[in-house]
């Protein structure tokens, strides 16, 4: 009997992270762009997101899981709150759900997001890989 293959994909490294905040009906409020840090750690990842721009922000996540699916695509799932750390964040805080799925080439990333405890949002992410750690 074989033992499954446990490894999972090479995503570590830093991202180009593009995101679009939307309103309740679907539309595009506001877009935004930001780097994405992945780093190796157990069974996932942990995710550090740090906004730029006129809505600046650092989360950082929690529980994650990584998952991988038959197209060869894999499906990261993660917690997040605001980074008491960082400047941006330090005086209020934030947390939601995050889901991103990677495509087999491990280049790109699309998912989506939900904000709670402060700025009550839907957004939908897309990641470009800049650079592998």
């Amino acid at each position: 009997m074989s033992v499954p293959d446990r490894t999972g994909p090479d995503l570590a490294g830093t991202w180009a992270l593009h995101g679009a905040t939307l309103g309740p009906d679907g539309d595009t409020l506001y877009e935004w762009d930001g780097r994405m840090t992945l780093v190796p750690g157990g069974d996932a990842f942990s995710v550090a997101i740090e906004t730029t721009g006129f809505k600046t922000s650092r989360s950082v996540s929690f529980a994650e899981k990584l998952t991988p699916l038959p197209s060869g695509e894999w499906h990261l799932r993660y917690g997040y709150e605001a980074d008491p750390e960082h400047f941006a964040t330090e005086s209020h805080t934030f947390f939601g759900l995050s889901q991103l799925t990677f495509a087999p080439d491990l280049a790109s990333a699309r998912g989506t997001s939900c904000n709670y405890n402060g700025r009550y949002v839907v957004m939908e992410l897309q990641a470009t890989r800049e650079e592998r750690t």
